[in-house]
């Protein structure tokens, strides 16, 4: 089987799921064996469908429903990508960095908090299915640089976001608060 890319994400126009389709019709030229996971529900499921179906690439695309097992899932993608519009702190970016897996965003809200252009993940302006080919192409064709910007994901959540390190944070407020009332 060809490398999977892979996004878990609610099926809404926000996600930005129809650029990453799209971008994959371009991959797929490339890299005819490449796999698409979608995972996720919601209303956008049949539109998404319509799509690949027009481009020709719906042989190519796995859509799971909702799972419990998020990890399970991460486990099976080679490239995490979340290309949505508009994003709040991405909850499954996090969760794909925290795996290890090479991650592609928008330039956008928190996912630009996450991820540090070709530091530990890649970076595309929104709507860009030409960037998002590209950058997912540059992963898919380069072996190292996959494992490095996984590593550096890791490492990045690991540092930022450990139950420890949220914990110290967390008494940081509550001892700025003490000393203001």
């Amino acid at each position: 089987d060809g490398p999977v890319v892979g996004i878990v994400a609610r099926l809404s126009p926000v996600k930005g799921h129809r650029y990453l389709i799209e971008a994959m019709a371009e991959v797929l030229k490339q890299i005819p064996e490449a796999q698409l996971l979608i995972a996720g529900d919601g209303s956008l499921k049949p539109d998404l469908v319509c799509l690949a179906r027009q481009l020709g690439i719906i042989q190519n695309i796995i859509f799971l429903p909702n799972v419990d097992n998020t990890q399970m899932v991460l486990e099976a993608i080679d490239v995490f990508v979340l290309p949505s519009v508009n994003e709040g702190l991405g909850l499954g970016l996090m969760e794909a960095m925290a795996c290890g897996l090479p991650v592609v965003g928008s330039r956008i809200g928190g996912i630009e908090d996450l991820i540090q252009h070709n530091v530990n993940g890649l970076l595309v302006e929104p709507k860009d299915n030409v960037g998002l080919a590209e950058a997912i192409l540059g992963l898919l064709k380069n072996s190292e640089k996959r494992k490095s910007l996984g590593l550096k994901a890791k490492e990045f959540i690991n540092r930022n976001f450990s139950l420890k390190e949220m914990l110290d944070k967390t008494e940081r407020v509550y001892e700025q608060c003490k000393k203001l009332s």
